[in-house]
């Protein structure tokens, strides 16, 4: 008896220790950590990414609050305030000597990103590592045994790491090696970052933010460019291929389309409804493209519809109102037609920074590219789902490219870029092609994800919302909860307004006719009166 209460209270002990220490690692990757992000310029040297920005919202994967400041702002004591600090985009020599000494003395985590580390290692002798000069010959990343070509030139930064230096990878200008990232003491350092070459710098994050549990990685599947010109008989055949291929999908779904040249809006019709409904039902799900699909080809960047020149010479609370409309619009006539979008996407990605704010009050998933600044068109990507942000609630990035019609290299393309992803832990991606897809093209990227036994994001499954004036919808493990006020449907509206014309031309038809009557009348008397006086005057 003594035994088995020993062995119980023993087994008690081991499950208290597992679930503690489970229960550490969960509030160790969710915890109330704070970054600073410390910066000379937004963006680098003959660049217009907007690398600060993009960088604040990628920190928001393992951080609950983000700031950054100026460098030639910065105030004594700033860094204490935080868990982690960044350092990003110094072009010149650092001439804050409180910065200098605030980092020398900082005993937290610090991530240099580029140029001037000398200044740091300069100021004292604290780390063992030292600058040696750039290197604009840089042709291959080696990260933990996978290479990476580089496709851009850049300037990179030469370190020379000492015995006491964990050099996390490498790169090589095809003569000799360098580190590309090591760590020192409590210091990171990377010699560049060019978001668009590789994600190791993202990956390192996990590392450096000290994380040890990883969501599943997921990639989506996404037909793009979906609107009422869309060949609905393709958009089936597409749909059956994925259906029977056990594959989930996303419908990017632009409700109107606009014809600039006769003025029109075209809009969705009985046979594209049934369509849409008919791939709901065998596995897509819906996100908003916005409201209206553009006419022309090619459109300016400045005459998209949430970055034109009209939005971007607005007050912010126009812009506001401009968008909650489009909004509006796009989802009334998408629920009312029982049409459920589950989040949103902007058209061509192109939205300004104060858009995703907008955005932000009623949609909870955002899917897509990120436009990192609102006075240049330029985008940027995450291997990560970004949770609680600056600009979203959800975001799940694409970052696989897409299956181009005439492109024969598009596949080993998406290959590649999955190649360069899966080099991340914890990682979610996409890729999208269009309706006149070739299928063989889509049917091999599919067998190829297959073989990596990778797992297909279903967006009915995640937790998804729409909050907006009288519309809801809800989604959770694929159950799909919606309501709107029927009142303000378009389509009683549009009901309506047909009513009332049908009513105004019945009363202009009875009044043309009592007008024609008359006249008639009129005309039937004149001439009754002259045969008379031609009778009198016989």
């Amino acid at each position: 008896m003594m035994f088995k209460k020993k062995f119980i209270i023993e087994i008690t002990i081991i499950i208290s220790i597992i679930l503690a220490s489970s229960s550490g690692i969960y509030s160790e990757n969710n915890s109330n950590k704070k970054s600073l992000i410390v910066y000379e310029t937004k963006t680098k040297f003959k660049s217009n990414v907007n690398t600060v920005n993009h960088l604040n919202e990628l920190l928001y994967v393992f951080n609950n609050k983000v700031d950054n400041i100026n460098i030639n702002d910065y105030k004594k004591g700033c860094l204490n305030n935080y868990d982690y600090v960044f350092v990003i985009n110094i072009n010149n020599n650092i001439e804050n000597k409180i910065f200098l000494e605030d980092i020398n003395n900082y005993n937290k985590r610090i991530y240099w990103i580029g140029d001037k580390i000398a200044n740091l290692l300069e100021y004292n002798n604290k780390y063992s590592i030292k600058y040696i000069y750039k290197n604009n010959n840089i042709t291959r990343l080696n990260y933990k045994g996978d290479d990476i070509v580089l496709e851009n030139e850049s300037d990179y930064n030469i370190i020379q790491a000492s015995s006491k230096s964990n050099i996390i990878a490498t790169m090589s200008d095809g003569y000799n090696t360098y580190p590309y990232i090591l760590q020192d003491k409590n210091l990171y350092y990377i010699s560049d970052w060019n978001m668009y070459e590789s994600y190791i710098f993202e990956d390192t994050l996990n590392d450096f933010f000290e994380r040890t549990s990883f969501e599943e990685s997921k990639i989506f599947v996404k037909i793009e460019d979906v609107n009422p010109l869309s060949d609905t008989k393709k958009l089936e055949d597409l749909a059956n291929y994925l259906y029977e291929e056990n594959i989930p999908f996303i419908i990017s779904l632009t409700p109107t389309y606009r014809d600039k040249s006769i003025k029109e809006l075209i809009t969705l019709d009985e046979n594209f409804i049934n369509t849409i409904k008919y791939m709901q039902d065998k596995g897509g799900s819906v996100i908003l493209n916005g409201y209206y699909h553009n006419r022309k080809e090619k459109s300016d960047e400045d005459e998209y519809e949430f970055f034109n020149k009209e939005i971007l010479n607005s007050k912010s609370e126009d812009i506001n109102i401009y968008i909650k409309n489009r909004l509006l619009s796009g989802l009334r006539l998408c629920i009312e037609n029982d049409i459920y979008p589950l989040g949103f996407e902007a058209q061509k990605y192109a939205m300004i920074q104060d858009g995703y704010k907008e955005i932000k009050k009623y949609i909870s998933t955002y899917m897509g590219r990120y436009q990192n600044n609102s006075e240049i068109f330029n985008m940027s990507t995450f291997p990560y789902i970004i949770k609680d942000s600056k600009n979203f609630n959800t975001l799940i990035p694409e970052n696989l490219g897409y299956i181009a019609k005439d492109d024969k290299l598009a596949v080993d393309k998406i290959k590649y870029n999955y190649y360069k992803l899966s080099m991340v832990r914890g990682h979610t991606g996409g890729f999208f092609f269009h309706t006149d897809v070739d299928t063989n093209y889509l049917k091999e990227c599919i067998e190829y994800l297959k073989s990596k036994n990778v797992s297909f994001l279903d967006l009915k499954k995640e937790n998804n919302y729409i909050n907006i004036d009288d519309i809801k919808i809800e989604s959770n493990n694929k159950n799909i909860i919606t309501s709107y006020d029927k009142y303000k449907s378009i389509r009683k509206h549009n009901d309506l307004v047909f009513n009332k014309s049908i009513n105004k031309l019945n009363d202009i038809v009875v009044k043309f006719v009592v007008v024609v009557l008359l006249i008639f009348i009129l005309i039937f008397i004149v001439f009754k009166i002259i045969n008379r006086r031609k009778f009198t005057r016989r």
